[in-house]
């Protein structure tokens, strides 16, 4: 532990690499697991849906409404939602290094505990936008605010070039029609944040927090970046193996180890 907080303090450049761990503490539910999100269900109109099969584009076609009152109920909780205590911590560490933020986290909880917004990648996009169901249609929007009670087919987002009816613009279940183009912007900004550190010689680091190994995307992406060249932490209270001599494992919560910094 004290020499994970020694290389984060030493290094003078961070990419931070959060999974749904990250928010957990914060009161959010896992997706995975006993309690996990995608185990549980909802009935509405005397029709039971899990919430797995609403996060799929087909949902959106078949049950607009179930979908989007599922996606709706959702970007509630994360809006009334405090990020815990270590994102603030975690800001405090990094004011005075460079630094880059990539999350599967689609609750924008970074960009509400007051990081830059240019200097966070969304893999996985945000709820608080949308797209059109029609993919031909580019481009994606800022999703209204809509009441949830009694919600009925007209009141849910329609696209505002073709009047398609709308999705969230967040990478669903076995998704062939997710359109990118906010995420893709995002990534570019981090490959050449990236480039420009590694062309400039900094003392990198990396911190994964919080990612599970079902979806490896997170994990994935923390150590391509490093390799073998560059230290990689490791925090989780599961899970925690690692691969190479460089990577660190602390068996800890996001809270815990972040406010330990």
């Amino acid at each position: 532990m004290s020499y994970a907080i020694s290389l984060i303090h030493e290094a003078e450049a961070v990419a931070v690499f959060a999974g749904a761990g990250m928010s957990v503490d914060s009161g959010l539910l896992p997706f995975r697991g006993e309690d996990g999100l995608w185990t549980k269900s909802i009935v509405m109109d005397g029709k039971s849906y899990s919430h797995l099969e609403l996060m799929s584009n087909h949902a959106f076609i078949e049950s607009p409404n179930a979908a989007w009152e599922f996606i709706l109920k959702l970007k509630e909780k994360y809006e009334q939602t405090t990020p815990h205590q270590g994102y603030s911590k975690l800001l405090d560490v990094l004011k005075d290094k460079a630094h880059f933020i990539v999350t599967s986290n689609v609750d924008e909880h970074f960009l509400k505990a007051g990081f830059d917004e240019h200097s966070i990648f969304e893999c996985h996009g945000s709820v608080n936008y949308m797209q059109c169901l029609d993919i031909l249609e580019r481009e994606v929007w800022i999703t209204p605010e809509i009441k949830i009670d009694n919600l009925q087919l007209e009141d849910l987002p329609a696209c505002p070039n073709c009047g398609s009816m709308c999705r969230p613009n967040v990478l669903l279940f076995g998704d062939w029609f997710w359109i990118p183009i906010r995420s893709t912007h995002q990534q570019m900004r981090y490959i050449k944040w990236c480039k420009e550190m590694k062309a400039t010689k900094r003392k990198l680091i990396a911190i994964e927090i919080g990612a599970g190994k079902t979806i490896r995307t997170i994990r994935n992406a923390a150590e391509s970046i490093t390799l073998s060249d560059f230290p990689l932490i490791r925090v989780n209270p599961f899970d925690i193996e690692t691969t190479s001599p460089n990577h660190v494992s602390v068996q800890m919560t996001a809270k815990e180890f972040l406010m330990s910094l």
